[in-house]
């Protein structure tokens, strides 16, 4: 049995398998190819993109200095290697800067050091993960970053990317795991479709079961960290460059955002659909603020760093689609609130601290923001 598949043989005929109709065999052969390729490679795009003003993102120190985490969804419990783009510059001329990308899922992490020459623009590679015995979804990413101070070079970082790979053709054998252990994707063994082979009900019962699954899977609509740790010798002067975006603040509202799809059915679902992830640094009471028409509450203790997690609902009435494209995406962004106006970091509540270090100055402000969902 070979749980294979091949982007040339995924669009099949939903009309040739209607009752009273033969039933064409290179029907059900290109379905179990289609499932195939959508558990190994669905949703296995961008799930962290963030790009930097320039110089926003820069640092001088010879030692890993912390500087970014992000939120981000696992494809599956079997997609496990991390691939990672940078596009960076180096002032200054060394061999000897370095970007560290800590992952960590519940108990389990692993770590990935790409090496930025002064001679290239563009740092990748990957990293693998054993993922815990636990049900999981999210996986969480920190980015350090190593100078080269001894010869007076600065690291500046412009984007940086990162995907899950999709797994090569043929899939493993055997049950499946997306998220929860209870929940098994059962790949297809295509040279049990093809033609004078037997087709049974257990086949139907499989495509459908699989379907539900992968319509579970999550993808990353909005991820956004700030940069809270810059820091340039070179340009000492803010007008210069070096200026760090270190709190979530007005300038973001209708500006920083994604856009979540809600397709046909999608209050019907009764799974995780949509979920804002937010790191904070918590407050004496609780602080608030409004994304994409909901009302977000941060509960975590007084000068403490935490994510919480906050499941977003959709209203349809206020929500307005994506431009005249006539398919319901939405924009999902901080909205232009009173409450966002008093909560978020504006031009009359500057922090007089920068994190990482804590006083009561910076209670209540927002470190990152990562949007998920179907």
């Amino acid at each position: 049995m070979s749980n294979s598949y091949s982007t040339n043989l995924l669009l099949a005929d939903p009309s040739s398998t209607v009752a009273g109709k033969d039933v064409d065999y290179q029907t059900p052969q290109r379905m179990s190819n289609s499932i195939n390729y959508s558990y190994a490679v669905g949703a296995s795009h961008n799930v962290l993109s963030q790009s930097y003003a320039d110089k926003c993102f820069i640092q001088d120190s010879s030692s890993f200095v912390e500087m970014s985490q992000w939120r981000i969804p696992l494809v599956s419990l079997d997609h496990n290697e991390l691939e990672v783009v940078a596009h960076y510059d180096i002032i200054g001329t060394s061999s000897n800067c370095n970007l560290r990308l800590t992952l960590e899922v519940d108990t389990a992490s692993a770590a990935l050091t790409l090496n930025l020459p002064s001679t290239a623009e563009i740092a990748s590679d990957s990293f693998t993960i054993t993922f815990p015995s636990s049900n999981q979804y999210y996986a969480t990413v920190t980015l350090e970053v190593q100078a080269d101070s001894a010869n007076n070079a600065e690291v500046v970082l412009k984007s940086l990317m990162a995907r899950w790979k999709p797994i090569s053709s043929p899939i493993s054998a055997g049950f499946k795991k997306q998220y929860e252990f209870a929940n098994e994707f059962t790949p297809f063994g295509t040279s049990r479709t093809g033609i004078n082979q037997a087709f049974t009900s257990r086949f139907a019962h499989n495509m459908i079961d699989n379907i539900h699954t992968v319509r579970e899977r999550l993808q990353s609509y909005l991820t956004w960290s700030s940069c809270y740790s810059a820091n340039s010798t070179i340009f000492s002067n803010p007008e210069d460059g070096g200026v760090p975006e270190i709190y979530l603040g007005v300038g973001h509202m209708k500006i920083l955002g994604g856009y979540p799809l809600a397709p046909s059915g999608y209050d019907a679902l009764t799974h995780r659909k949509l979920e804002l992830h937010v790191r904070s640094i918590g407050d004496s009471t609780n602080t608030e603020f409004d994304f994409f028409g909901n009302r977000i509450t941060l509960t975590n203790s007084a000068g403490s760093v935490d994510w919480s997690i906050h499941t977003i609902d959709v209203d349809y009435e206020k929500m307005s689609r994506r431009g005249d494209i006539l398919l319901p995406y939405f924009d999902a962004s901080l909205d232009n609130s009173n409450t966002n106006n008093d909560t978020l970091v504006n031009y009359g509540s500057v922090a007089n601290t920068d994190y990482p270090t804590i006083n009561t100055g910076i209670y209540g402000n927002i470190l990152s923001v990562c949007l998920m969902g179907i």
